[in-house]
């Protein structure tokens, strides 16, 4: 933070404090609500969380102890002018700032952790689509590590960083600050268009593609953030006055909470689908499939049928959905399976539909209906 000065020039009462107040009672609300939502939106009906929405959880956590500490930080001086604020205090603020930006590092790279997880569990039957996942995986997860440790250990001795008045040195932060910025804008970009080809590449109509296209490229709001908060950067890493001019400080909270909030929507189609059923419209995720019911029985008959798929307004169960891959005439080919002993809302992501009511004519026969959804040669 900025070094002492005199109180000449300044208003001990001027404080931007509102900065960081504001977003962070938004937040505070709207993000644990979606979470709450989609952690409901996965186990209604049995189904069961997996490792992208514990990650997105501790996302969550991470993103919530970063707000809190920059309201910390406020307590104590942040918003203020530098040389107004006295020696104990100037300590406290930076104490907080400092903590802020360790568990900043951690929710920004756990978000995209939990995206890239959401990819693999939903695209995983494509070879190259999940190495390059398994790729981007490991290396946000290495940097996270990385830039955490590097963020503790800017200074030397460690209380430098909060405490100029302790003799020592420390790293350049502002390059620090924006080579940080470039890596997650980079990544952002690329797991935003990774999924792209796949999905253009999908037999199916274009409405479909565009409003699958839509469902996962609600991260360019995370993109947008990011590109915000870097604006920023250069004014506050060099202000002599840096805990007054706290532009910075608020897309601290925005950013990560933004990203947080994209992580969820996919996953809380259905729900709005519900709110809004033009969204779920046959223009936009309708077209005709086709499908195969298999009834097990003694003997095991199979029965061929076409249909097309039509919104269930009194069922609100939404089936598991497994991608399993075949190859047909050199062909990918991904298999939505539906299996009644399951349930999820993964289907409801790429089809916006309910699943059909059991039969209740056929007691004791358990029905599996494939969907079959073709892509272009050489997916892989």
């Amino acid at each position: 933070m900025g070094e002492t000065g005199t109180a000449s020039g300044f208003d001990p009462n001027d404080n931007n404090a509102r900065l960081v107040y504001i977003p962070s009672a938004v937040f505070v609300v709207i993000c644990p609500v979606l979470m709450g939502l989609r952690i409901w939106a996965r186990l209604i009906k049995g189904g069961k969380l997996t490792a992208d929405d514990w990650t997105a959880v501790a996302a969550l956590l991470f993103t919530l102890l970063t707000s809190g500490f920059l309201v910390a930080s406020c307590q104590y001086g942040m918003g203020r002018h530098w040389v107004t604020i006295g020696p104990q205090d100037r300590f406290e603020t930076n104490k907080y700032f400092f903590m802020a930006q360790v568990t900043y590092k951690a929710a920004i790279n756990l978000v995209k952790c939990c995206i890239l997880l959401l990819y693999l569990r939903i695209f995983y039957i494509v070879r190259w689509f999940r190495y390059s996942c398994w790729a981007l995986l490991s290396i946000v997860a290495m940097y996270c590590a990385a830039s955490i440790l590097v963020t503790i250990f800017q200074c030397r001795p460690v209380i430098r960083a909060f405490d100029k008045d302790t003799p020592g040195t420390c790293i350049d932060t502002a390059k620090f600050w924006f080579a940080n910025a470039g890596f997650s804008i980079a990544t952002d970009i690329i797991i935003l268009l990774l999924p792209m080809p796949l999905i253009w590449k999908l037999g199916a109509p274009k409405g479909q593609k565009y409003a699958l296209m839509g469902v996962f490229a609600v991260g360019i709001f995370a993109v947008i953030t990011s590109c915000l908060r870097v604006t920023t950067l250069d004014l506050f890493a060099k202000s002599p006055d840096n805990t007054y001019n706290i532009d910075n400080v608020m897309w601290t909270i925005v950013e990560p909470n933004v990203a947080v909030i994209c992580a969820c929507l996919p996953i809380l189609r259905p729900l709005v689908v519900g709110l809004i059923p033009g969204l779920g419209s046959s223009r936009g995720y309708g077209g005709t499939y086709s499908a195969r019911a298999y009834g097990t029985s003694k003997s095991r008959t199979n029965v061929t049928q076409r249909s097309q798929s039509k919104p269930d307004s009194t069922s609100a169960r939404h089936d598991w959905m497994e991608l399993g891959g075949v190859k047909s005439h050199g062909e990918n080919l991904a298999t939505i399976r539906r299996p009644s002993s399951h349930t999820g809302s993964e289907e409801s992501i790429l089809r916006g539909t309910p699943a059909p009511p059991k039969d209740p004519s056929a007691p004791g026969i358990q029905k599996t209906v494939e969907y079959s959804i073709q892509y272009s040669k050489d997916n892989e």
